[in-house]
């Protein structure tokens, strides 16, 4: 699903505006048909970490746009006074139920 996701981005004074569109069929496969901000957080933290991206993320919405068979989703992201992170991400569909608690 990162493969297929379409992006842009726009400075916005100290942030930079982040749309994500992914194709409506890989999403709802994926998340089980549920358009959510915390499926939308998942995917951008997937789509940042497979990207090397350190941003952190602001501000997450979600729409579904079924004329155009997407899932559109908008963040903020910010860079001023970030530490760079090693950490991995594991998406919440591949984590257990004692992992998603923490």
């Amino acid at each position: 699903m990162l493969n297929s996701i379409s992006e842009r981005r726009v400075k916005v004074k100290d942030k930079y505006k982040l749309y994500l569109e992914v194709p409506e069929k890989e999403y709802l496969v994926t998340y089980d048909r549920n358009v959510s901000v915390e499926n939308a957080r998942d995917i951008l933290w997937q789509y940042l970490n497979y990207h090397q991206d350190d941003g952190s993320v602001e501000n997450v919405e979600i729409k579904h746009d079924k004329n155009n068979h997407s899932i559109n989703i908008e963040a903020d992201l910010l860079y001023m006074g970030n530490d760079h992170t090693t950490g991995r991400y594991t998406p919440n569909y591949l984590r257990d139920e004692k992992e998603l608690k923490h």
